[in-house]
């Protein structure tokens, strides 16, 4: 796990094989030195990576994919094929969608915060390589199972690391007082779905998990 802070901690997960360097999502947009050093810390060469898993299309996940990609140049950025369309620029995140429709009656911050996201988004597209869907194992560092979780976005996925079966769950789910809890509903796209899908990465029965904003909890 790689705590990254600045604009409150956010929790990237790294792994890595004999052949292959994997990063589980990006950060804020001006994080890259700070991921830079996480990953130096950890005793790798960000130019290694060799995956970057994009659990969902918020731009708390997807602001350093481009400074990855220069640095790493052959990386394959990795994606659920409902989130690719978000994330490399033909459609508009759907949370953006929603707050530039209700632009008028946002507050001033508000506002703020929605023109800083619309301005990444149009000046940063971003490549796809692969898109996966429930169900896809990728053949690196043991095997990364890929488990479709929709709720906080349409296509959100979380990967389950199947030789140590911790869980690396995005934003799909919280932890509060010890427990593993869905995601925050003000920014949830469909919180009953987003329930059904913290059942599902429960069923799984994980050894343990890593919430991008809550850290590591042991199961």
């Amino acid at each position: 796990m790689l705590p990254i802070g600045g604009q409150g901690v956010v929790n990237l997960v790294l792994a890595w094989d004999d052949a292959n360097l994997v990063l589980i999502d990006a950060g804020f947009p001006g994080q890259i030195g700070r991921v830079v050093a996480a990953v130096e810390e950890a005793g790798f060469a960000v130019e290694r990576l060799t995956h970057l898993i994009i659990t969902h299309q918020d731009w708390d996940h997807i602001g350093c994919i481009n400074d990855l990609q220069k640095l790493a140049p052959n990386m394959n950025v990795i994606s659920h094929e409902t989130e690719a369309p978000y994330i490399d620029g033909r459609k508009t995140p759907i949370k953006l969608a929603a707050r530039l429709a209700d632009y008028e009656n946002l507050s001033d911050e508000m506002k703020k915060r929605c023109d800083m996201q619309n301005e990444f988004h149009g000046a940063n597209k971003i490549t796809v390589h692969q898109t996966v869907t429930d169900g896809d194992i990728l053949p690196v560092c043991g095997g990364l199972e890929v488990v479709h979780t929709p709720g906080h976005t349409p296509g959100h996925i979380v990967v389950l690391f199947r030789e140590s079966r911790i869980m690396a769950v995005g934003d799909a789910a919280n932890i509060k007082d010890g427990s593993l809890i869905g995601p925050n509903p003000v920014h949830t796209f469909d919180m009953p779905l987003a329930e059904t899908s913290l059942e599902k990465i429960k069923s799984f029965n994980p050894k343990g998990v890593v919430a991008y904003h809550g850290g590591f909890l042991e199961m």
